[in-house]
């Protein structure tokens, strides 16, 4: 009987353990250090007159504890994101992609490009 407690309380550990981990994206506070709204590459469409882009393209560094992730985000034209340098924003890491929370709670996905070390105070 007491071997069976053992068992259960082991395997309800687990699964919470588990459950924990799972559940939650984890999002830290980095740091914007710097945003670059790439230039746009328009198509002309076959006409001489070159047709505007609807999707802007900006590189952004964030610094996350002790590394800066310079990233890719696409985003329209009328959307405001609100990005820029020296703000806090939320974000979390995951695989090639990094995801900061805007101002509506949603999340932005960035490509991660490339990333540094952050310099020493």
């Amino acid at each position: 009987m007491h071997t069976r407690t053992i068992v259960a309380t082991l395997i309800a550990l687990a699964l919470f353990s588990s459950f924990t981990f799972a559940g939650g994206a984890t999002h830290q506070t980095g740091r914007i250090v710097k945003v670059e709204k790439q230039a746009a590459h328009s198509t002309s469409g076959g006409t001489d007159t070159p047709a505007k882009a609807d999707v802007d393209t900006y590189h952004i560094s964030i610094q996350l504890d002790d590394k800066i992730y310079i990233c890719q985000y696409k985003a329209g034209s009328e959307t405001d994101l609100s990005w820029v340098e020296g703000k806090d924003v939320q974000a979390r890491v995951k695989g090639k992609a990094i995801y900061v929370k805007k101002v509506n709670g949603k999340e932005a996905k960035g490509s991660i490009l490339s990333t540094a070390a952050a310099a020493k105070p």
